[in-house]
């Protein structure tokens, strides 16, 4: 029989903070969901990759933009408008 699990980001397993965001986790089984905020300038290379010493992510993602906009730069294969 399978059980139904319920969470919502209003309370996330695990939020990490950083300069000009933040990063709401839910963990559900095997998967991670996660809510992202960012503040206006926000900029992966600048604000997150730099601490890494990185210039890009190499993490693969899925997202939708709820409200405003952003841009993604690097090697992508398929890119929904």
């Amino acid at each position: 029989m399978h059980s139904v699990i319920l969470k919502q980001f209003d309370n996330p397993d695990e939020i990490r903070t950083f300069e000009k965001g933040k990063f709401e986790l839910v963990h559900l089984g095997g998967m991670t969901i996660g809510r992202a905020t960012y503040q206006p300038g926000w900029k992966w290379s600048e604000h997150v990759g730099k601490a890494l010493g990185k210039k890009s992510c190499d993490v693969s993602h899925v997202g939708m933009v709820v409200s405003g906009r952003a841009t993604a730069r690097g090697p992508l294969r398929q890119v929904l408008v």
